[in-house]
């Protein structure tokens, strides 16, 4: 049993919420010191107030980050910086990442686990 009291969002949803901030992130990187900015965003992406603790991905799909008291990561940039640090790292670290969640009994993949994190439904 896990320590959340909500069940975990649908795989699919997170997925796709990943794929839209992706391709955000490659949109910010067609502007002067672009890679700068979506790499910024790919770690903070959780944790900024004028989305409400949501990215763009998941505010589409419906899904927020919380902690394990059910709060949003809003300017939360610890937790938010160390639940996406794994991305930085180009194809692998998403690539594991979905490993772990996809094979973990708690669907949380590791920078939930480091940051006592968890994807919801809203």
């Amino acid at each position: 049993m896990n320590k959340f009291s909500t069940p975990p969002a649908n795989d699919g949803s997170r997925i796709i919420a990943v794929i839209i901030d992706s391709v955000v992130a490659g949109a910010l990187s067609i502007i002067p010191f672009g890679y700068v900015a979506g790499m910024a965003y790919l770690l903070t992406r959780d944790g900024l107030p004028f989305l409400d603790g949501q990215s763009v991905g998941k505010k589409l799909m419906g899904l927020r980050a919380v902690t394990e008291d059910g709060v949003a990561l809003t300017n939360n940039w610890g937790a938010t910086i160390l639940r996406n640090v794994a991305f930085l790292v180009p194809f692998v670290g998403p690539l594991v990442e979905l490993i772990v969640m996809l094979t973990n009994n708690d669907r949380q993949r590791l920078g939930d686990q480091w940051a006592k994190t968890r994807v919801i439904a809203v």
